[in-house]
């Protein structure tokens, strides 16, 4: 199966958002529409600023990989600051669900190669 940029990037923010809106709909306790709201702020930065990095500042892969991902576990813990989840939970919620953000997808991607 071949997929466009976008089409894959739509896929694997798909895949992101049923693995972590339950996740932070438990352990955060948000609404469906902030829980939303996170991967919204930084799935299109991780899929589309942080491989510029990696094609254009001579990261490696895995350097890149964690950048991205770091800066996901910040900003998201951070929202969920704002919105008003204390720190201890916002930073356990943020990192439950991006871990199993990542580890959906990269499942996804070794049973089917995609996205």
């Amino acid at each position: 199966m071949s997929l466009t940029y976008f089409q894959s990037w739509a896929l694997a923010f798909a895949i992101t958002q049923l693995v972590e809106l339950p996740v932070y709909r438990a352990v955060a306790r948000v609404s469906w529409a902030r829980g939303f709201s996170l991967s919204l702020v930084t799935h299109p930065v991780v899929w589309y600023v942080f491989p510029l990095l990696y094609e254009h500042a001579g990261l490696s892969w895995t350097a890149m990989l964690w950048l991205a991902e770091g800066f996901a576990y910040v900003v998201e813990a951070a929202l969920l600051r704002a919105y008003g989840v204390r720190w201890p939970r916002a930073i356990v919620a943020s990192c439950a669900a991006n871990t199993a953000s990542i580890v959906a997808g990269e499942l996804v991607r070794a049973c089917w190669g995609i996205p």
